[in-house]
Formats: C-alpha cells, structure tokens, sequence
C-alpha cells in the first residue's frame, strides 16, 4: 500500500487487495472515472466483507473446537465423578451458553452472506457499465468472479457450522434428558437402570464424536483446498497482471518502433530524393556550364560583361563611401576610447585616494589597538594593586581583631592586678606603657586603613575611567572597522569597474586595431583598383584611338575604291559606244549584248569583290573590338 505515495497526485488509482498492487485509471474522461471509482469502491466493499466473513468463520471455527473440547470433558466428568453434580451443571450451562452464541452467529453469518451476495449482483451491474474499457473491465470481472467462487466456498462452510451446531445442540438436548435420568437414578438408589442408561449415552457420545472427528476432517482438508485454491487464483492473477503490464509495454514498444522505422523511412526517402535532385542540379549545372561557355564566345556577353564591370565600379564607389563611413565611426569610437581614458584616470585617482585612506585608517585602527592594549595592562597592573591594598587592609583589620582583644585582656588584667598588692604596680605600669604603645599601633593602623580605603576608591574610580575609554576605544574601532568594511567595498567595486573599463578598452583598441587595418587595406586596395583603372582606361583610350584610325583608313579605301568603280564603269560605257559604230547592227548587237552581259557581270563582280573587301575590313574590326573587350575582362579578373 505504500506504494501508492510514490505515485504522481491527481491520477486515479485503484488498489487490488488480493496483490496489494495499484493499478492506475489514467486516460479517462470524468464521467468514465467516475463510473469506474464507483465500481472499485462496489468491489473493495465486497472484499472487505469477504475479510470480515472470512474471520468471522475462522473465529466460530475455534469456538466449535473449543466447544467439542468442552464436550469431551463433560463425558470425562459424567464418566468419572458423579457425585460432583454442581462443576457438572456448571460445564452443561457454560456449553449450552456458548452453543447458543455458535447458532446465533451462524444464523447472522447466514443473513449476511444473503446481504452479500445481493452486493456482488449490483456490483455486477456496476462493472457491465463500464464494459467499453476493455482492460479494466476484464480486470474487475475476474476479481468478481474470485469474490463469487469465494463466497460460494464460505456458503460450504457456513452449511457445515450450521449442521455442526446443529448437532452440538442435539448433543445438548441429549446431555439435559441424560441428566434428567440421572437424576431420576439418583432418587432412585436401589434400581439398576444408571448403568444401562450410562452404557447408552456413552455410546452416543463416542458416535457423535467420530461424527464430529470426521466433520473436522473433512473441514480441515476444505480448508487445505481453499488456501491452495487461493494461492493459485493468487499466483493466477499475479500472472494477468504481470501479463496485461508486459503486454502494453510490448505494444507501446511495438508502436515506438514503427514510429523508428517509419522516421528512418522517411529519412531514407528524403535521402534518394536528395540523392536524385543533387544529380539533377549537377546534370543542370553541367548544361549551364556548357552554355556559359558557350555563351562566353558572343557579343551579348560581351556587353553584359561590360555592364558588370560598370557595376562593379559603382559597388567600388559605394564601398569607398562604406569606409568612408566607418572612418567617420572610428573616429567616434576615438573620442570616445579618449572619454573612457578619462574617466579610467579619474577612477584610478580616486582608487588611489581610497587606498590612501584605508591605510590612514588601517594605522589608526593599529594605533587605537596599541593603546587598548595599554590601557588593558594599565587596568590590569591597577587590579594587582588593589589587590595587594585588599589584602594589606585585612592584615591590617586582623591586626586591630588582635589588638583590641590584647587590650580587653591587659585591661582585664589590669582590674585584677589593681586589686592586687602595691608590688604589681610595677607591672601596672609597664603594661600601660604596652598599653599606650598599642594605642599608638591602633591608631597607625586605623590611619593605615583609612588610607588604603581612600586608595582603593581612587583605584574604582580609576578602573571606571579605564573601563568608560576602553568603550570609547572600541566604539572607534567598531566604526574604523566598518569605515574600512564600506572602503573595501568601494575599493571591491571600483577594481570592479575597473576591470570591466580595461576589459572594454581592450575592446576598443581591438577594434581600432582592426579600423585601422580594415582603413589601411580599403586605402590599399583603392589605390591598387584606381591604378587598374586608370590602366585599363588608357589600353581602351589606345585601343579607342586605333579603331578610330582603322575606321577611317577604311573609309578611306572604300572612297578609292568607289572612284576606281565609277572609272571602270565609265570606261565600259566608253567602250561601248565605241564599239557600236564599227561592228554591224546585226551582229554587233548580239555581241553588244553578250559584251554588256560580260560587263554587267564583270561590274557586279567588281562591286562584289569591292563590297566583300568592306566586309572583310569590317569582320577584322569587329574582331579587333571583341579582343579588347576580352583582354579587358582578363585584366579585371
């Protein structure tokens, strides 16, 4: 049962008595759990009225014995004493009293085992309820079905209590009609019938204990097969239990694993996708390869490229103007590493002054403490002092004791001897000179005493002073300790402080560091790029200028070469005319046609082979122009 502590509050969980195990109703709604308490409360009753049964029968069970004990020696009384009738009587009360109670529990077990089984029919209806949740369900259905077959054996055994009780008061009523024989038989001194009525009671007697010893027999081995039935339904459900549990972690276990499985599915999957889409993009980036170059051998990609190096001159501007920028926030962050400088400075000042007066307090505080410790010796030596004044002024006071108990006696003696003849008056005298001189010692000592009186209050007096700047002192101290406390702290937080003001100088000197070298590579890097650009822009002024030229010595050969043509072209006409007024009509005609064929063929040959030349002129400078352009993207790679 105490396991149930360690589980977590605000589950529901039900104990099984037969295991002392809880098992728990978790993953249910309300309206479920709350039918399902209900039939483990209707269930936990059952089996605590089984408990209470079950006691109930093993406590009747000693009373049965205990009666038949008490019926043996009834028998063994009857047979052996039978003048002693009142111990007799006395047993017969006490078997019939307690035979009683055995048939009245019986009778309320037999009420209660109805009630009980009236119980396990509304308990039955209970659990139906809740037929949907399966396990539960089966759970409790076998834990009814042991409370039934439980009761059913309690039924037995209740039935042969009753029969036992039964035959207990049968064995009364025939002890009463015995006893009334016997007394009959008393009155009846002189008849032999007491031994044959003895003879016959002894016999039943001797047959009702052989039935009872058969009853006990037989109730002792029920009693064997109900606790092995019960350690077998025990290690049954036991084994359902262990069974249930094994198998929902199995199945748990089973849909752990086809989630793995499914996740490593995916993976795999996601992995021959990516597989296939990395192919692809190579056989893509393959293509596109192949197209660039491709491409790279046209006059469209000749302009693009110029185009880029157009913008790669503009993102040069913007990054000049970037570092530009950063030049500003360098010299920003300057400023202000020269303001944290500062106040570095001022910080160490006051550090500095700090420290100066932890240690002026620091000797002040040692100072004090050399003179407490002074005083504490001064203090101490006056102690001594009055110590040696105490012990003086009672050496002193004894001294007076012993004096004036001197006196009393020389007076005493002096009354006696003035009483005496003039010869001690002698002695008189002599003994008022001890007399005066110890009046004298009395008087020195009283002063001697004053004096150390008048001593030892000037020592208190002394002592108090002592005692009131020794309080003065240490209240100094405690605020020189706590004034260097509060220093310390200051002085912890300033190192504080400090530490993180050097910790952000290193910071920025760092990153000033990096400015400077990020500001010297731009700067190099910019001269370097305007040197390129201004050499570039010289080979393309250069090439510029040579096409220029090749442009127009071109043009200059294709004028001359429109003269030649238009020379030629007059010449033929010349020829033409010359040759119609000497040859025939006839036959010059067709020879003037077939001569115009031949110069209309030899004049589109001649303006063919002028404009092919222009062409070819053209192609050259074409090509001229494209190997500029790629020398120069050469150059800005």
């Amino acid at each position: 049962m105490d396991e149930l502590a360690n589980k977590i509050p605000g589950d529901f969980y039900a104990v099984d008595e037969a295991f002392e195990q809880p098992y728990s109703l978790q993953g249910f709604s309300t309206k479920e759990n709350d039918v399902q308490e209900i039939s483990l409360q209707a269930l936990t009753d059952i089996d605590h009225r089984l408990a209470y049964f079950s006691e109930k029968l093993v406590n009747l069970h000693v009373l049965y014995v205990y009666l038949l004990g008490e019926e043996s020696d009834l028998e063994a009384m009857d047979s052996t004493n039978n003048c002693i009738l009142e111990n007799l009587f006395e047993k017969a009360v006490t078997f019939d009293l307690l035979s009683g109670i055995l048939d009245s529990e019986v009778r309320e077990l037999d009420s209660f085992m109805d009630t009980l089984q009236e119980e396990i029919v509304d308990a039955r209806h209970k659990i139906f309820s809740c037929k949907h949740l399966t396990e539960v369900f089966f759970m409790m259905d076998k834990k009814l079905h042991g409370s039934k077959e439980s009761v059913k054996q309690f039924q037995q055994q209740l039935l042969e209590l009753k029969i036992q009780s039964s035959q207990l008061q049968k064995t009364i009523e025939a002890f009463r009609h015995e006893n009334c024989k016997t007394g009959k038989a008393l009155n009846l001194s002189g008849n032999g019938q007491l031994t044959d009525v003895k003879a016959k009671s002894n016999d039943q007697m001797v047959e009702q204990r052989r039935y009872i010893l058969r009853m006990l027999e037989k109730s002792l081995a029920r009693e064997l097969e109900l606790e092995r039935k019960l350690a077998e339904s025990k290690n049954n459900e036991d084994l359902n239990l262990k069974l249930c549990y094994t198998e929902q972690v199995a199945f748990y276990m089973e849909e752990a694993a086809e989630v793995v499985w499914g996740r490593f599915l995916e993976a795999d999957n996601t992995a021959e996708v990516l597989m296939g889409i990395s192919k692809g993009i190579m056989g893509h980036l393959q293509v596109t390869e192949f197209n660039l170059n491709g491409y790279i051998q046209r006059e469209n990609e000749l302009r693009s490229k110029v185009q880029i190096l157009i913008e790669q001159l503009k993102a040069k501007d913007a990054s000049l103007e970037k570092l530009e920028a950063c030049n500003v926030e360098s010299a920003k962050e300057k400023s202000e590493v020269l303001a944290l400088r500062e106040k570095v400075k001022l910080l160490e000042e006051e550090q500095k002054d700090f420290e100066l007066r932890i240690n002026n307090v620091m000797a002040e505080n040692e100072a004090c403490h050399e003179h407490l410790i002074e005083m504490e010796n001064f203090v101490e030596s006056l102690k001594e002092s009055i110590d040696i004044a105490e012990n003086r002024a009672e050496s002193a006071e004894a001294k007076v004791t012993q004096l004036t108990e001197t006196n009393l006696e020389l007076t005493e003696e002096v009354n006696f001897l003035k009483g005496s003849a003039s010869t001690a008056e002698k002695k008189v005298g002599s003994l008022e000179k001890q007399l005066r001189e110890l009046d004298i010692q009395l008087q020195n000592a009283k002063a001697s005493s004053e004096a150390s009186q008048e001593q030892q209050n000037m020592l208190y007096t002394a002592i108090w002073d002592m005692e009131i700047l020794i309080e003065e002192l240490k209240s100094k101290v405690a605020k020189a300790e706590t004034n260097k406390e509060s220093a310390a702290e200051q002085y912890f937080v300033l190192s504080e402080t400090n530490l993180e003001l050097n910790k952000e100088l290193d910071i920025l000197r760092s990153r000033t560091v990096s400015l400077k070298t990020s500001l010297d590579q731009a700067s190099n890097a910019k001269s370097s790029r305007a040197k390129e650009i201004d050499t570039k822009t010289k080979l393309i002024m250069d090439m510029v200028m040579q096409l220029a030229s090749e442009r127009e010595r071109i043009n200059n050969q294709l004028h001359a070469l429109k003269q030649e043509n238009k020379h030629l072209v007059e010449k033929l006409n010349n020829t033409k005319i010359d040759a119609s007024f000497d040859a025939c009509n006839n036959g010059l005609n067709n020879r003037n046609e077939d001569q115009a064929s031949n110069n209309d063929s030899s004049n589109d040959s001649c303006a063919k082979s002028s404009d092919e030349e222009g062409i070819d002129l053209f192609n050259k400078t074409f090509q001229a122009g494209t190997f500029l352009v790629i020398l120069i993207s050469l150059v800005d790679t």
